[in-house]
């Protein structure tokens, strides 16, 4: 998958082999230009990761695309690059919303449930991950970490068949 974002690119090998479910969710979203227009609206430095995946509002409270996915194997470590799905705190609750780890801090998940990771990208991507990351303007009343400045938008996913 080929993530086109204001901050530049983030091309993701998805592992369809060990996460099938999930990586079917996000191709049949990106296809259907679920995350087309969408905002990049949390950039969390004391875990180190960026969200986004949610077109009505922009916002961890998003209502998603009206179904949730089952977890798909775990317990997983989290380090830089990987390509998760966000849910919140109940298991099996996923819908849409992804984020990206983008540095060693993110491994503070591991002990925080299944979040699944199904993807990973490049340096590259990577690069990019963490400059989204390093623009962060923290937002003490949102309990999120904060957001990116200058604003980043998800211009459109592409699904890459290899």
């Amino acid at each position: 998958a080929r993530f086109d974002t204001t901050a530049g690119p983030v091309t993701v090998d998805l592992d369809a082999a060990s996460t099938p479910e999930t990586v079917n969710n996000f191709v049949v979203l990106a296809r259907y230009h679920y995350y087309d227009g969408t905002a990049v609206f949390r950039a969390d430095p004391s875990i180190e990761i960026v969200q986004g995946g949610a077109p009505t509002t922009n916002s961890a409270s998003d209502p998603g695309p009206g179904y949730t996915i089952a977890d798909e194997g775990g317990p997983y470590t989290y380090v830089p690059g990987q390509l998760v799905m966000a849910r919140p705190a109940a298991p099996d609750s996923a819908g849409a919303q992804f984020f990206f780890t983008a540095g060693p801090a993110s491994s503070a998940l591991d002990g925080q449930g299944t979040y699944v990771v199904f993807g990973t990208t490049d340096e590259a991507g990577l690069a990019v991950v963490q400059q989204i990351l390093g623009s962060a303007v923290d937002d003490p009343t949102s309990g999120l970490g904060g957001t990116p400045d200058p604003p980043v938008v998800i211009e459109g996913v592409e699904i890459i068949e290899s």
